[in-house]
């Protein structure tokens, strides 16, 4: 038997040990053996598939092609559960995870819509987090600062910025990208950001007025593009070329463009608080006991290298195991319960 008829037996045995202990109701389309296919069940199968596909099925010799497959799945499932294979470790491990599914879309999933949360909690919630909803444009400039404390100054810097800006354009021309940042580096006597090539990094223009000046920010917010120079920028303190790396569009959304987005973003955060609490309880009512020992002895095979690289293995399906990493000795640890 091939792996994948196998595990179409398997989910074959789950699907029909689970269909017994269900009741059906409504009208019947089809039965096999003590087994009953309703018009329900049979109309949730077709809502499963893709528009698609489920517009084909609308004459009812397509509808009966749809039902032969239900009734072939049926005769699989009841042969399998005569073989047994309801109590194949496989098939209780597939209930198990449906089980636990089935657990956890009842417990948490049907609040994931968040439709319960009113709009005060929301508000709260937009306020809370209002930079998240509403940002100031933001610019990350790389600028060489030259000081000069008089007019004079201010002049002799002023042509020293109009020759570094001449050869900065050459320099990338030649294909030198980094040409601003390089001259930044050896020009630049600001002494935070000269060292990283004269990077400002992301500023709005208000931080970057406080920060520096405004003459400053002026010029840079300025320039239109990434790669953009301007300068030379007279200041309260000497001459400025600034250079634009990029700019981050200003963002300013109200609470009833945001509503929906909050929402959603409410209700996975509440969903995963719920899991936390939920976890923490059953675990605390229920005896868990880890064994170290036997835990240390666990294997791990690592995957099979590709044919040809380095490390492969000579005889496909058989890797030699990793070393397991051996942790430090202890007692067998109890977690939980009493």
């Amino acid at each position: 038997m091939n792996t994948r008829l196998a595990s179409f037996l398997l989910a074959a045995a789950a699907l029909a040990a689970c269909s017994k202990s269900s009741s059906k109701s409504g009208p019947v389309v089809a039965t096999v053996g003590n087994e009953s296919i309703t018009a329900d069940e049979m109309r949730q199968r077709l809502n499963e598939t893709s528009p698609f596909l489920r517009a084909r099925y609308n004459t009812v010799e397509r509808k009966k092609e749809f039902l032969e497959n239900l009734v072939r799945n049926e005769l699989l499932a009841q042969e399998a559960v005569r073989q047994g294979f309801d109590k194949s470790p496989a098939v209780k491990e597939q209930m198990k995870r449906a089980m636990i599914q089935e657990l956890i879309k009842h417990q948490l999933d049907e609040k994931l819509t968040g439709a319960d949360i009113p709009d005060e909690e929301m508000k709260k919630f937009y306020e809370a987090h209002i930079d998240d909803f509403v940002k100031a444009e933001r610019a990350r400039i790389f600028h060489i600062f030259l000081p000069a404390k008089d007019a004079k100054e201010k002049a002799e810097q002023k042509k020293k910025a109009v020759a570094l800006l001449k050869d900065i354009d050459a320099r990338e021309k030649k294909g030198e990208v980094s040409a601003f940042q390089n001259a930044a580096t050896k020009e630049s006597k600001d002494a935070a950001s000269a060292a990283i090539g004269g990077d400002l990094r992301f500023l709005s223009k208000d931080e970057l007025t406080k920060g520096y000046n405004a003459e400053l920010a002026n010029a840079a917010f300025d320039l239109k593009n990434p790669g953009d120079k301007g300068g030379p920028v007279e200041t309260p303190t000497g001459i400025e070329l600034v250079k634009m790396q990029v700019k981050t569009v200003a963002m300013n959304r109200s609470f009833e463009e945001s509503k929906e987005s909050i929402r959603q973003r409410m209700a996975r955060e509440r969903r995963s608080r719920d899991y936390d609490e939920w976890m923490k309880k059953l675990r605390e009512s229920t005896k868990v006991s880890i064994n170290d020992s036997e835990l240390e002895k666990v294997q791990v095979e690592p995957a099979a290298a590709p044919s040809g690289m380095p490390g492969a293995q000579p005889m496909a399906g058989h890797p030699v195991p990793a070393p397991v990493q051996k942790p430090p000795p202890t007692a067998t640890s109890k977690i939980g319960g009493n």
